[in-house]
């Protein structure tokens, strides 16, 4: 299948594609035309035949399709007797099951809205080409956060025969069963997947929640502010830090102490000069003549 872009606004996109032909031919009488009960495919097969839409028939439908000559690829339609409940479309598997009896994957029993051991119509599907556009609603967003989403779905794709406009399909991944809706095909309301090239589009998942806008702007907005407060705080201020001393003294109190003594030295000093002051006296020595000697 080629890659083509995912899309998730919630607006309804029209398809690219004119299907106004195909709605306009109504769909011809089945040429075949069974009512069989119903059971899960893993209680007769193996479980992993689970994965994808291949149904199990008796051995006599086989014998009636062949005896109306009807064209291969097979694609069956299933309607179930529910009210309101929407078709299924698959292909066969084999024709081994017992008369009477058709063995079904088990996300067709949701699909149809039956329980095991129902009855339910099969008949053939007409007027199905290849495909080659298909629009799918996940059910669940976390498949479209898988690593590589269409990648899986073209793995899992190639186990489908085919794809109805309106039903619901199911394909396993690891373990998990995820679910589509079948919005859109093209060409008709069925196409084959055998040997086609087909154009994916993804619609929004049903539990996607588009984000609120104004919400998520004024949360932005406040962690901003705190952003840009703790960055203030963390500018560099130098001498704003509390003082150690290393021999464990309060930092205020060793420095008023260191003060005092140095307004205490500068007082003993100032007194001691005007100490030396007081002891001068000018003109107070002995006189002295020169070249006359001393008596």
């Amino acid at each position: 299948m080629s890659e083509s872009e995912s899309s998730f606004d919630n607006s309804e996109r029209e398809s690219p594609y004119d299907n106004s032909e195909w709605e306009s031919n109504p769909e011809p009488r089945p040429l075949f035309q069974e009512v069989l009960r119903c059971f899960p495919i893993k209680a007769y097969k193996n479980p992993n035949h689970e994965i994808g839409d291949k149904i199990i028939l008796p051995s006599s439908s086989l014998y009636r399709i062949y005896e109306q000559r009807i064209k291969f690829p097979l694609v069956f339609k299933l309607q179930s007797f529910k009210e309101g409940a929407v078709p299924s479309y698959s292909g066969v598997l084999e024709f081994d099951a017992e008369e009477g009896n058709v063995y079904l994957p088990g996300w067709m029993f949701q699909n149809l809205g039956i329980e095991e051991g129902d009855n339910i119509v099969v008949s053939n599907a007409s007027n199905v080409l290849k495909g080659f556009y298909m629009k799918l609603q996940p059910h669940t967003k976390a498949f479209t956060e898988l690593s590589d989403p269409r990648a899986v779905l073209e793995k899992v794709l190639r186990e489908f025969t085919c794809l109805g406009k309106g039903s619901t399909i199911a394909i396993k991944y690891n373990r998990v069963d995820f679910y589509f809706d079948v919005l859109d095909v093209n060409p008709g309301d069925v196409i084959t997947l055998i040997d086609t090239d087909c154009e994916v589009e993804f619609a929004p998942p049903l539990d996607y929640v588009e984000p609120q806008p104004d919400g998520g702007d004024s949360i932005k907005k406040i962690d901003r502010g705190k952003e840009a407060k703790e960055e203030e705080g963390k500018e560099f201020r130098p001498f704003i830090g509390r003082g150690r001393r290393l021999d464990g003294k309060n930092p205020v109190a060793a420095v008023a102490e260191l003060l005092s003594e140095v307004v205490i030295d500068e007082k003993k000093k100032r007194s001691g000069k005007e100490e030396v002051k007081e002891e001068f006296k000018t003109f107070t020595g002995k006189s002295r003549v020169l070249g006359v000697p001393q008596f």
